[in-house]
């Protein structure tokens, strides 16, 4: 039998299911069985290394390596190699980097557990669980250890441990294991194992960062795939051109290398990997509002959401419930209310409502009946059901849903229903008390219940409007209570329900506050959204908002959300409010904007790059750039292309959506700046200032260099290129690939040099590229294609 049988747990007295651990055991039970966690497995630094040289992208670099080798060109071969393992290395290193931030959001991610120590319940981080710990499981839960249930009864899902479909039934004395979410039910249970010890060997993981690819990451594959092509095509052309042409193999064979090296983006992978560990860390290191990423893809997917569905309470309330009324009928009083709601209710438990019920119970210093028998709340019944021993009889009661309750047959029922409309018509939420069994159940009154809203929540709505974010609240209330509470919000609009919705798919375009909404409806609702085209965020706190928030592209569970709903979510908020929403929107959108600035820079260069090369060998027969000159081409832009990641970016006042030929022809605009200065030095320097062959080919890669560097800085933000200044690391980059290229050009190193003067002209040149990609940009064609308002006037 996996760990010690339940009968024989604590033989030693340290703890038993009445107390729970005693404080004095603690450190030696500490020192011999550690923490609740399971160490980390690390893959191996040198498979890590080897894996970048497998996949599509390094296979087209190894292709060129070889067919460089074949071709006589040993010192470009190695140089192209020492670029690959370099590029392979940065890499590696930025991997490391974001696995030790995201090692650092991991230990910000805390699932905790009610338990019991010195006969006292108290709230713990899992990771401090014990052997013999008492704990305290309810619906929503994940299960902290392996352990044995000792009161109560639970439906467990193992499905993510067992992959079996159907939750498990356990009750006491039944084993329950490290991982397994509770579906329904309380229960008390012994904690038996922890960490590496429990059956399945690990703990749940709350951080994921294996996905598979994004959509931003099919689109700019989709860029990349795109001009390999093109250049594989052209490579055709360029063979048979030569061919006919009577050009020397040689020549041929250069070009083509070059060509392969310029379609191959080899500081993509390192490059992407950057932009969303960075953007990840951001939101974890905001003083202002914290967010835990849990997706590392959400940091991308949140920049094109265009609605918002949130739940009502706990994410636009405050979740700090109060009894802010009690009424009631027939011969009970309001003390006797509040005494049936409190046997109705959980002292283990850390529910608001119970947690408002019982401060109510003292408050009055009602001394509660003996409770016999608890069923906990129940979604699929809406209700609490307690039977309990008073003056030597036997009472049953249950607490609710009163639509529900309050059935045809109850005594007082018509009077309590015109009771709780008159409640939910100023927002309250109403709980309602029935007696009795079968025949002759009666109601003995309503709990009235207040739940502030959040003092930022109507600002939060305002904020996300501002950014073109629509949000639709959906809440389980009635439509009256639904529509008081939105009115205060400032959601304006017609209260619709699941059932509206339905009959009119229509809604969901204009849609902004859902009632009557059970755990299904919300993800009917979502469906229904992104049917419709939408891009849906979801944030929730409860465990009936788990699955609307799996379903969401973008889940966001907010700072009190149950374990569960953390773990169906793909943000987590750390701070109270909903600040950490627009902090992950603005955040999300400069990730987004990064990622697009380095596609567009690529497709720019691509298309400089095979026009200006390409016009130039049809008509000399020769090729302009060589293969070491494309090595040195790559060198020079791999440090600003990864740096890109992290650059400081303009704000973007709309969800973004990408348009791969919208993206291409826009770029195809822009980059007649650079061809057109290309075009112009080239010509100054074959024919005024006379320089050889040979040296054009020095000339010509200074150009693509400095040009480049020039035409990212132009679009690396809106409406001008400098509105936001470079970060440090893109900033020190720029001036490495600069100086780099200075000191080769002017030296002779590898290459024929070329003079200050030439030099100076190039410069001066590339402050011309500069102000001509600003100009091409504000074209309102371009702006149009690319997705962003310039405003001219700026």
């Amino acid at each position: 039998m996996h760990g010690q049988p339940f009968s024989q747990i604590a033989p030693d007295g340290t703890s038993d299911s009445a107390v729970g651990l005693r404080s004095d055991s603690i450190e030696r039970l500490r020192e011999q069985y550690g923490y609740n966690e399971v160490p980390e497995h690390r893959e191996n630094l040198i498979l890590l290394y080897l894996k970048n040289f497998w996949g599509p992208l390094p296979w087209a670099l190894e292709v060129t390596i070889l067919i460089t080798f074949i071709v006589g060109k040993q010192v470009e071969a190695i140089a192209i190699v020492l670029l690959f393992f370099m590029n392979a290395g940065i890499n590696i290193y930025q991997r490391q980097s974001a696995d030790a931030a995201l090692e650092a959001l991991r230990k910000k991610i805390q699932i905790f557990t009610r338990t019991k120590r010195d006969n006292t319940w108290i709230t713990l981080p899992v990771r401090e669980l014990l052997p013999n710990d008492v704990i305290r499981l309810q619906t929503g839960n994940i299960v902290p250890a392996d352990a044995v249930v000792s009161d109560g009864s639970l439906s467990v899902d193992f499905s993510m441990l067992t992959g079996e479909s159907l939750p498990k039934e356990v009750a006491s004395g039944d084993k329950i294991f490290s991982g397994g979410i509770i579906r329904r039910g309380e229960a008390t249970a012994v904690v038996e194992q922890i960490g590496a010890r429990t059956r399945f060997g690990k703990t749940t993981e709350l951080l994921e960062t294996s996905h598979a690819p994004t959509h931003v990451e099919q689109v700019i594959f989709s860029v990349i795939k795109y001009f390999f092509f093109v250049n594989i095509g052209l490579v055709i052309v360029v063979i048979f051109f030569g061919m006919y042409a009577h050009v020397p193999a040689e020549q041929i064979l250069n070009f083509v290398i070059v060509l392969l090296l310029m379609s191959v983006p080899v500081a993509f992978p390192a490059m992407f990997a950057v932009a969303q560990s960075y953007g990840a860390l951001r939101l974890g290191e905001n003083d202002k509002a914290k967010v835990l990423v849990r997706r590392l893809a959400a940091v991308q997917d949140g920049a094109m959401m265009d609605i918002l569905c949130s739940d009502k309470t706990g994410t636009l309330t405050m979740d700090r419930l109060k009894v802010n009324g009690v009424t009631h009928y027939g011969a009970a009083d309001d003390k006797r209310v509040i005494a049936l709601a409190g046997i109705c209710s959980n002292v283990a438990d850390s529910s608001s409502i119970d947690d408002a019920i019982f401060a109510r119970v003292a408050e009055e210093g009602i001394l509660l009946p003996t409770k016999t028998h608890f069923e906990p709340f129940n979604s699929a019944t809406k209700q609490t059901r307690a039977e309990f021993v008073e003056g030597g009889g036997q009472g049953h009661v249950s607490m609710g849903l009163p639509e529900v309750l309050l059935s045809a047959g109850v005594a007082y029922a018509t009077e309590a229903l015109q009771d709780v409309n008159n409640f939910a018509a100023k927002g309250f939420r109403v709980l309602a008390l029935v007696s009795g069994k079968e025949d002759g159940r009666r109601c003995e009154g309503l709990i009235v219940l207040s739940d502030p809203i959040r003092p930022d929540a109507s600002q939060f709505i305002r904020e996300l409007s501002t950014v073109g974010i629509r949000t639709i609240m959906i809440t389980g209330d009635g439509r009256k209570t639904a529509g008081t509470v939105a009115e205060e919000l400032g959601l304006a609009g017609e209260v619709f329900t699941p059932a509206d919705l339905r009959a009119d798919p229509e809604i969901a375009s204009r849609g902004s506050v859902f009632a009557e909404a059970y755990p299904e409806d919300k993800i009917f609702i979502i469906k229904a959204l992104q049917k419709a085209g939408h891009v849906v965020g979801m944030t929730g706190d409860g465990v009936n908002d788990a699955p609307a928030l799996r379903q969401a592209e973008i889940g966001v569970a907010v700072e009190n959300a149950v374990d569960v709903a953390k773990q169906s979510a793909s943000f987590i908020l750390t701070s109270p409010g909903l600040e950490g929403v627009v902090q992950m929107v603005t955040t999300s959108r400069a990730v987004y904007f990064r990622l697009r600035t380095w596609t567009l820079n690529k497709v720019i260069k691509s298309i400089e790059v095979v026009i200006f090369t390409a016009g130039i060998f049809f008509i000399t027969h020769s090729y302009i750039l060589s293969p070491i000159f494309a090595v040195l081409l790559l060198f020079a832009n791999d440090f600003v292309s990864i740096s890109v990641a992290t650059d400081r970016t303009s704000s973007i006042p709309n969800p973004v959506h990408w348009n791969i030929g919208k993206l291409i022809i826009g770029s195809s605009v822009l980059a007649i700046a650079p061809l057109i200065c290309m075009t112009l030095t080239y010509s100054i320097a074959t024919f005024l200032m006379g320089y050889s062959f040979n040296s054009l080919r020095t000339i010509t890669y200074v150009s693509l260099v400095y040009y480049g560097i020039t035409t990212l800085l132009a679009i690396r933000a809106w409406p001008r290129g400098f509105s936001a200044w470079p970060s440090r690391t893109l900033f020190l980059a720029i001036i490495f690939s600069f100086g780099f290229t200075f000191i080769i050009a002017t030296s002779g190193f590898l290459i024929v040099p070329v003079s200050l003067q030439v030099m100076a002209l190039i410069v001066g040149i590339a402050i011309l590229n500069y102000f001509a990609v600003e100009v091409f940009k504000r074209f309102p064609l371009v702006g149009n294609l690319l997705g962003f308002s310039v405003k001219v006037s700026d």
